[in-house]
């Protein structure tokens, strides 16, 4: 008897060491993803000037003192900006896709370094709207009042709370994104490693809550993207993403407020509308912003 219950005890110690080392590790790879550029996914990994565009590298310093180091493109005689949101392990690049097209239509681009790129780490949305903020108020010291918003994945979500919670946000075209942070781990984990919500989960949620100083479950655009309204919004999202799935974007259109619009094209990888249809993603990208930020 003393034996069977010693190596049950056992069992028991070993086991909450191993779920307490495999959250360390996922909560990781949500907190500090790597990062690059893959020329198949972000097509431009040079610079603006790849496509022909001039540009400064300009320091945008957030409230809690990262120095978030972003592209900066003006445009001749122009008052309207967007602020370009990268995704979960993108960088700046990821944008320039659609920065040639929105840049002849006469819009400043403000191409957002988040904080994983400067010493920070990723948090699904949570502290990256502190680096919207900051970029917002960026565009008002130089005297820029008409803000658009364009975010990618991570950078949609991001945007969609950034703009609820900003009315100097004008309009909004949300890529790839997700209606709620945990949701889409959550898939993700279950998809690519076969791993079910117990015992697991909840003990990564506490990892990254505890690691990131943060609430994972409050990140939900879902709750936040009815507000916007009447604000325009616009949603791309590749009928078979392989990460995000379609329904995040029927679940956030069925939320949101009028005007709003979603194009779905067939394409089934995660953030690659551009890559699947260049000229289609560039004339709805451009035709959004010119009908709503004057």
């Amino acid at each position: 008897m003393k034996r069977i219950k010693k190596f049950s005890i056992s069992v028991l110690i070993i086991s909450i060491i191993l779920l307490i080392v495999a959250a360390y590790y996922f909560s990781s790879l949500v907190l500090y993803p790597k990062v690059n550029c893959s020329l198949d996914h972000h097509v431009f990994c040079n610079g603006p000037s790849e496509v022909g565009l001039q540009f400064e590298e300009v320091v945008i310093t957030t409230e809690d003192k990262l120095n978030l180091v972003s592209y900066w493109i003006p445009a001749k005689q122009s008052k309207a900006s967007i602020i370009l949101v990268h995704g979960h392990g993108g960088q700046r690049n990821e944008g320039i896709r659609f920065a040639k097209s929105l840049h002849d239509a006469g819009y400043n681009l403000l191409l957002l370094s988040l904080r994983r790129n400067h010493g920070g780490f990723a948090s699904m949305g949570f502290h990256e709207q502190k680096d919207v903020t900051a970029a917002i108020s960026y565009l008002k010291t130089k005297g820029y009042e008409k803000i658009g918003i364009f975010g990618f994945s991570m950078g949609s979500a991001t945007s969609i709370i950034a703009m609820a919670d900003h009315p100097e946000i004008q309009a909004g075209l949300f890529s790839s994104g997700y209606g709620s942070a945990i949701d889409v781990l959550v898939e993700s984990a279950k998809r690519d490693f076969g791993i079910h919500y117990y015992p697991l989960i909840p003990v990564v949620k506490l990892a990254l809550n505890l690691r990131g100083e943060m609430d994972i479950d409050s990140v939900r655009p879902i709750d936040k993207i009815a507000s916007i309204s009447p604000r325009p919004i616009a949603l791309f999202h590749c009928k078979m993403d392989d990460y995000v799935d379609y329904h995040h974007a029927l679940d956030l259109f069925a939320k949101a407020g009028e005007p709003k619009s979603l194009w779905s094209p067939e394409c089934n990888r995660h953030e690659r509308l551009w890559n699947f249809e260049p000229k289609e993603a560039e004339s709805r990208a451009v035709g959004f912003f010119q009908k709503y930020l004057k």
